[in-house]
């Protein structure tokens, strides 16, 4: 008798194979059978009533480090079906850091990813660490880490603008080298986020070929992703051939009116350099706007040695720094199109405005309110900008060759203030778009969301419905499934997924959370 029997159900295997009829049986946390006997014995059976078995969601790209260190209760990714995320993107990671320059990354973390750690006193300096701490607390479910350039090279070099020494790029590289053998997935890249943009393509070749060597993930969210995207793109696949090195190109899209309809070029750019022996993947979110902190407006050079120093510049009000702003702004659509979803407690009544409203408050022009606002919220700004388009989410979406990743965070539904949907939707956001879109078979879609990410994670015993494999495990309605946040009200869970099983133990049971936390911190 097995432990669970999920029994009447259309397996969707995440290989892409054709769905069929069948039942799939768990024991010890594996799946020791998929078979289309009905009346095969459980302790425990559910009839899923012809609904959808699919293999647990992994969640390629998120900004969810601090959850397993936190108390705070993590839901919204469970909801959504997702069973395994890998964090640590764009960049940006809590470690590795030291003790000279801890309060420093971990207000660097906490400004940009705009989650900060509940016990500031723990130390959590490595992957080593990292995992230690995790244990205390039950995870709902599976978490992996890349290593973030900008803190990697901000515990070698500062927060300053300048390039290594042959000695200081031997530290980083013998740094990641460590990290990636403890057992993260690689490392990434965050090219419009000091201190990882102040890197040249010199540096991340060299560190690429340390990730080449551990059989890891180079991520990147690309140096520009609006007016020169199609040079950014030539500057990753510059990294990827020298390195050998797996590229993933994180949430690919095209920002602002002048780059619309031009998702074709792009990915064909793409498909042209794996044509000459460049492995690259890449992932997206089914949004059509983009999310990022307000300070994503100004220039690097006035961030040049981190937060106090950008806020200091920002007082000067210095007419290069303003016009810089304002060309950044404009790229993403302008100033009815920069919304602020939260000022983190400093100026609540504007959390939810767009920078022309907030302008009209400040009487001040569109840029300078831009920086004054930074200035009085201490740079700790999340922004929204509403600069994509449809038909270019959509075309993006059909390649199969990108994930979907949400580029977002585990959070919990009792929140007080209204980070982007994405947290919450994603994944039956994506299913939704599929099916109202008529984009692809089922069995595609679930390969975007299940095999394709376990494939370039290098996850042999996920991410595939196999005999054997961890029965990390979905159970969802394919005609109902729907995302239910908004911009407005994110924090509101889908409908449609209705069971999920995390090392074969239920997780989520008729659409409610259980009291069983089985997920873990797992390794490359």
């Amino acid at each position: 008798m097995y432990n669970y029997v999920l029994k009447n159900g259309i397996v969707v295997d995440g290989t892409r194979k054709k769905p069929y009829h069948g039942s799939v049986c768990i024991d010890d946390g594996r799946i020791v059978a998929i078979t289309n006997n009905t009346n095969a014995k459980g302790e425990i059976v559910v009839d899923v009533g012809g609904k959808i078995i699919s293999p647990g969601f992994i969640d390629i790209h998120t900004h969810s480090d601090a959850f397993p260190l936190n108390t705070t209760p993590a839901e919204s990714m469970l909801y959504q079906g997702v069973t395994t995320e890998i964090a640590g993107n764009c960049g940006i990671t809590l470690f590795p850091s030291k003790k000279s320059l801890q309060k420093e990354i971990r207000e660097y973390f906490a400004r940009t990813i705009e989650i900060n750690l509940e016990d500031q006193t723990i130390q959590v300096d490595s992957m080593s660490d990292y995992v230690e701490l995790s244990k205390v607390n039950k995870l709902p479910i599976n978490i992996g880490t890349l290593i973030g350039h900008g803190t990697l090279r901000a515990c070698i070099m500062g927060f300053e603008d300048k390039d290594p020494t042959d000695e200081e790029l031997q530290q980083m590289k013998e740094l990641l080298e460590r990290e990636l053998k403890d057992g993260a997935f690689g490392m990434s890249l965050g090219l419009i986020y000091p201190p990882s943009s102040y890197g040249k393509i010199n540096e991340f070749i060299e560190l690429a070929k340390v990730i080449k060597e551990n059989n890891g993930i180079l991520t990147v969210h690309m140096r520009n992703e609006s007016d020169l995207i199609f040079d950014a793109v030539d500057e990753m696949i510059e990294v990827a051939k020298k390195s050998g090195v797996h590229l993933q190109i994180s949430h690919l899209k095209l920002i602002g009116k002048k780059q619309w309809h031009k998702s074709q070029l792009l990915l064909e750019k793409i498909e042209t350099a794996r044509s000459k022996g460049c492995n690259i993947t890449c992932d997206q979110y089914p949004y059509q706007a983009t999310s990022t902190s307000l300070s994503a407006l100004v220039p690097n050079w006035a961030q040049d040695g981190g937060n106090q120093k950008m806020i200091e510049r920002l007082k000067t009000m210095d007419s290069k720094l303003l016009k810089d702003i304002t060309e950044e702004m404009e790229k993403r659509g302008g100033p009815t199109c920069v919304g602020v979803s939260s000022t983190h407690g400093h100026f609540p009544a504007l959390d939810g405005k767009n920078i022309e409203e907030i302008s009209q408050i400040y009487l001040m022009s569109s840029e300078k309110t831009v920086a004054q606002l930074l200035i009085d919220c201490a740079g700790e700004v999340s922004a929204i900008y509403y600069s994509l388009n449809l038909d270019d989410v959509l075309n993006i979406m059909k390649d199969m060759n990108i994930a979907i990743g949400s580029d977002g965070y585990n959070f919990t539904y009792n929140l007080n203030y209204n980070p982007h949907p994405r947290s919450f939707g994603t994944f039956p956001r994506f299913l939704q778009m599929v099916r109202e879109n008529n984009l692809m078979p089922i069995e595609d879609a679930i390969y975007k969301i299940t095999g394709l990410p376990a494939n370039i994670l290098g996850l042999s015993d996920r991410g595939v419905l196999e005999v054997g494999n961890i029965a990390d495990i979905t159970v969802f309605d394919k005609d109902l499934i729907e995302d239910k946040s908004t911009f407005i009200n994110p924090a509101v869970k889908p409908v449609g997924v209705e069971h999920v099983f995390v090392a074969g133990i239920p997780a989520l049971l008729n659409g409610e959370q259980t009291e069983h936390r089985t997920g873990k911190v797992i390794f490359k």
